[in-house]
C-alpha cells in the first residue's frame, strides 16, 4: 500500500513539473531558465532533506563525472527538450512520450547484451512503437494533422526525451559507484547540473534575478522548483520501497495527469486516433515492465534500472 501511494504521489508531482513548465513556457520564458529553476529548487530540497542523515555527495573525480554525465542524460537533456517542445505540443502528448523510456531502455539493453530476450517484452516494444507511429503519421485525425515543419521538429525532439532517459538508465546502472546510496548521487547530479545551467544562462543572457515583466512568473517558477524537489525525493523513496520496475509505472500516472491538465487548463483535445495510440503505447510499456518483473521473481538478477 505504501508503494502504491508513493507511486501516485510521485507520478502526480512529476506531472506537475511538466504542467508548471508548460505554464512557464506559455509566458515566453527560455526553456534553459525554466530548467535552471527546476534543478536549483530540486537541489535545495534534497540538500535540506539530506541534513538529518548526513548523506552528502562525494566530490571525487570519478563521482563528478558520474554526476555530470548521469545528470545530463537523465535530467538536463530530457527536461530541456520537454520544456522546449511544450511550446509546440500538447502537454498530454509530451507526458505520454516520456512514458516510453522503459521500452527504449529495454531495446538499448538488448542491443548491448545486458538483457535477455523475451517474447512478451519484444511484443511490448513492437506495440509501443506502433502507438508512436499512429501518433506521429500525418493525417486528418492524428496529433499532427499537417506536416508542419515546427510541429514535426517538436515531435522528433519529444521522441528524444525517452531516448535520453533510456541512455541515462543504462549509464547510471552500469557506472553506479560501488557502495553509494541513491540520495548522495541525486544531490551531486542536481548540484552539478544547477551550476552548469546557471553558467549557460549567464553566458547566453537568459538569466533573470527578478522577472517583473512576466505576471505571476515568480510564483510559477517557485512552484516548479518545489514540485521538482519533492518529486525527486518521493521517486527515490519509491525506488527503495518498490524497486526500479515498479518505479517505471509512474509513466501511467504522468500520462493521465498531464492529459487531464491539458484538457482543463489549455483546452487540449484528443480524438479517437490519439486515444488508440495512447492505449498502444501504455500497453507496450506494461508488457515490457511487467514481464521484467515476472522474470526477476523467477530468476533474480541484476537488471538494468528503468525509470
Amino acid at each position: 500500500m505504501k508503494a502504491l501511494i508513493l507511486l501516485i504521489v510521485s507520478g502526480v508531482l512529476a506531472a506537475g513539473v511538466f504542467i508548471a513548465g508548460k505554464q512557464a513556457s506559455s509566458e515566453q520564458l527560455s526553456p534553459l531558465l525554466i530548467l535552471f529553476w527546476q534543478m536549483s529548487g530540486g537541489a535545495l530540497v534534497v540538500w535540506v532533506a539530506s541534513l538529518p542523515s548526513r548523506q552528502f555527495p562525494i566530490w571525487r573525480k570519478d563521482y563528478i563525472r558520474y554526476y555530470l554525465i548521469g545528470g545530463l542524460l537523465g535530467i538536463s537533456l530530457p527536461f530541456a527538450l520537454a520544456f522546449f517542445v511544450l511550446q509546440q505540443l500538447q502537454v498530454g502528448i509530451v507526458g505520454l512520450l516520456t512514458a516510453l523510456s522503459p521500452i527504449f531502455t529495454y531495446a538499448m539493453a538488448r542491443v548491448l547484451g545486458q538483457e535477455s530476450g523475451h517474447p512478451l517484452r519484444l511484443l511490448g516494444l513492437i506495440v509501443g512503437l506502433c502507438g508512436v507511429a499512429l501518433l506521429v503519421v500525418p493525417g486528418d485525425t492524428t496529433a499532427l494533422p499537417d506536416p508542419i515543419p515546427d510541429q514535426w521538429s517538436a515531435m522528433l525532439l519529444a521522441l528524444a526525451i525517452p531516448v535520453t532517459l533510456a541512455a541515462s538508465n543504462i549509464y547510471r546502472s552500469r557506472y553506479w559507484p560501488v557502495g553509494s546510496a541513491a540520495m548522495p548521487l541525486v544531490i551531486g547530479m542536481l548540484t552539478v547540473q544547477s551550476v552548469g545551467l546557471l553558467v549557460v544562462n549567464l553566458i547566453i543572457g537568459t538569466f533573470y534575478v527578478e522577472l517583473p515583466e512576466f505576471k505571476d512568473t515568480g510564483f510559477v517558477l517557485t512552484v516548479l522548483a518545489l514540485m521538482a524537489g519533492a518529486s525527486y525525493l518521493t521517486s527515490f523513496t519509491l525506488l527503495r520501497v518498490g524497486g526500479p520496475v515498479y518505479l517505471s509505472q509512474m509513466g501511467y500516472v504522468i500520462t493521465a495527469v498531464t492529459m487531464l491538465a491539458g484538457v482543463l487548463l489549455w483546452d487540449e483535445h484528443y480524438d479517437n486516433t490519439d486515444l488508440i495510440s495512447m492505449v498502444l503505447i501504455l500497453t507496450g510499456v506494461l508488457l515490457t515492465t511487467v514481464t521484467q518483473m515476472v522474470q526477476k521473481i523467477k530468476v533474480p538478477s541484476a537488471a538494468v534500472t528503468e525509470r
